[in-house]
């Protein structure tokens, strides 16, 4: 008698933490299927989560979009997020991808965007999207960005981070 009431109540507990770990909010999204025009989607912040570091985003500074070519659509709290994300694909050439431009506030297409590597973004990287070239802040190709983020040479490096700051690098 006293084995069975010992199991009913572990087994409650047991439930109730079950029960109350389920989130009954609104749905996260991390992918959005269809997006066949294949533009950038309006994100909806809290309940769009980055596809490669799992966090909310809250802003649409330094995200970025990937749009699959059956119209998958990965989101992107951190322009770094993208471009290591983007090393694990295979089919790297047949992704459309937008970034979020600083200086016009728009998303703009990821490959003919220019890029600095000392913004304060999410998850620390450090790059920062812009549609028009800028003197000496934003005067990098995405090849090269790219390059930079599988390479580590980012802000968390604190050997990068130091060059970068003293402008020697």
């Amino acid at each position: 008698m006293m084995k069975s009431l010992i199991s009913l109540i572990v087994f409650a507990c047991i439930a109730f933490t079950l029960i109350s770990a389920v989130d009954m909010g609104e749905q996260k999204i991390y992918v959005v299927k269809g997006n066949k025009a294949k533009e950038p989607l309006e994100i909806v912040f809290d309940r769009y989560f980055c596809s490669q570091d799992r966090v909310p985003i809250t802003e649409y500074f330094n995200t970025a979009q990937a749009i699959k070519p059956n119209g998958d659509t990965y989101f992107f709290n951190d322009i770094g997020s993208l471009f290591l994300w983007l090393e694990r694909q295979e089919e790297k050439d047949e992704l459309t991808l937008f970034v979020y431009a600083q200086d016009t506030e728009r998303y703009v297409p990821a490959r003919s965007a220019w890029y600095s590597r000392i913004e304060v973004t999410p998850m620390g990287y450090g790059f920062g999207a812009y549609e028009f070239q800028i003197y000496a802040l934003a005067d990098h190709y995405f090849d090269e960005m790219y390059t930079c983020a599988i390479r580590g040479e980012t802000l968390w490096n604190p050997i990068v981070r130091r060059l970068l700051v003293e402008n020697k690098l």
